[in-house]
């Protein structure tokens, strides 16, 4: 018994120091309860879109390009910020209070002004606190093992969002499907990450960062030191990201295919059911082994998602699909962190994971935009698809052909 409890402990350890390792649970339990309120309001907000603020399939498309760019772009600011002022955790508070805010504002949205101003502050608050949040688990965490604190980091965001997922159905299905009662009650998980950051998080301490590059000060040409492995890793980035449309239209999808409205939740919980129990196992593969495998399965398991959701007339397709779909989030979200943070010197973290998300600001937005038109053209979800296909096949191609030439990120073959 105490070998298996010795055993779970080493498991389940992010890093040696305890101070680190409890900053390390407790910015992962942020992520848990900041997931869970994100999902309550946003598994259902396409929904609401279209029933209550009738909505076009553009315009739901424009919503969500824009806000999903604004949130980039506020990573990119948050990020270098973060590098400039040598503090991750005053951003990550900021971001999170704003997003406890903006809340009460979906319930009061009328029409489509108010829907689009929600959301884009919203994601505008996430982004604040994202790339500080991706640096200072790096600087917590242990040389290689970044993957671990990655993927357990991802393992309970995902968890968070399949309890959101699940609240939301429920409280969908007992109150006659009254959207605006789910989105007040997301502030109670909203404000539960908010009190935790501030209590529990810490940023590194002195003793463990004086001997990194973590203290240097940064300078804008400093940029230049980026190694190119790192400027490869956004290529594909940038091409898988284009794919990466907004998870509406994977409800719309559900809902063109017969799914009933306070049912189409369910289907979010298995995605990041799936999406939760892939992501610790993949980190921990990737503090061990080469991350090209993972990172080109992970894009060809989006690729079959792709095909299930256009060739698969019927409504059971939509489970294959959320599946494949999670497992490829779990398999690439906190592997492509881990390769940020180990293709850069500690003090620019803050600035790569800016450029990053940069990178996939653009991809997004352009992504949602083709899912919008294309789904209008197709008179349907299903459109967005056609668009996902066609570029995880070129992100594919891509690697394959990165991969022939021996080209490396951060330690390892790329």
């Amino acid at each position: 018994m105490v070998k298996i409890k010795a055993q779970l402990a080493q498991t389940f350890r992010m890093s040696p120091d305890p101070i680190s390792n409890r900053s390390l649970w407790a910015i992962s339990w942020v992520s848990f309860f900041g997931g869970m309120a994100s999902l309550m309001v946003f598994s259902i907000l396409s929904l609401f879109m279209r029933d209550e603020l009738h909505l076009t399939y553009r315009e739901l498309g424009h919503i969500e390009g824009f806000a999903i760019f604004m949130a980039f772009m506020a990573k990119v600011f948050s990020g270098i910020l973060s590098d400039y002022m040598k503090s991750r955790k005053s951003l990550i508070l900021l971001g999170t209070f704003a997003s406890i805010l903006i809340k009460p504002m979906f319930a009061l949205a009328g029409g489509m002004f108010w829907i689009f101003f929600a959301r884009t502050v919203d994601r505008f608050s996430k982004g604040i606190r994202a790339a500080p949040t991706d640096a200072l688990i790096a600087d917590l965490s242990p040389s290689k093992g970044e993957g671990t604190s990655f993927g357990i980091r991802y393992t309970l965001y995902a968890l968070g969002f399949m309890c959101g997922g699940s609240l939301s159905s429920l409280l969908m299905h007992l109150s006659s499907n009254n959207y605006r009662l789910v989105f007040w009650l997301a502030l109670i998980p909203a404000t539960l990450s908010f009190i935790i950051l501030y209590i529990y998080v810490a940023e590194p301490r002195v003793d463990i960062m004086k001997n990194t590059s973590r203290n240097r000060e940064w300078k804008w040409r400093d940029i230049r030191h980026l190694p190119n492995t790192f400027w490869h890793l956004l290529v594909v980035t940038f091409i898988l990201m284009n794919a990466r449309f907004s998870e509406s239209f994977l409800s719309l999808r559900a809902k063109d295919l017969g799914f009933a409205i306070a049912a189409i939740p369910l289907t979010m919980i298995l995605y990041n059911l799936v999406e939760a129990f892939a992501a610790m196992p993949t980190g921990k593969l990737a503090d061990k082994f080469n991350r090209k495998k993972i990172l080109l399965a992970g894009i060809l398991v989006l690729a079959l998602t792709n095909f299930i959701m256009i060739s698969v007339p019927f409504k059971e397709s939509i489970w294959i699909g959320m599946l494949l779909a999670g497992l490829h989030m779990g398999m690439t979200q906190g592997l492509l962190g881990t390769l940020v943070a180990e293709s850069t010197l500690p003090h620019l973290r803050g600035t790569a994971f800016a450029l990053y998300y940069f990178v996939v600001g653009i991809a997004v937005l352009t992504g949602n935009h083709v899912a919008g038109y294309l789904s209008d053209f197709m008179n349907g979800a299903i459109g967005a698809f056609w668009g996902g296909l066609f570029f995880t096949v070129l992100a594919s191609l891509y690697l394959i052909a990165i991969l022939r030439k021996n080209i490396s990120i951060g330690n390892q073959a790329f």
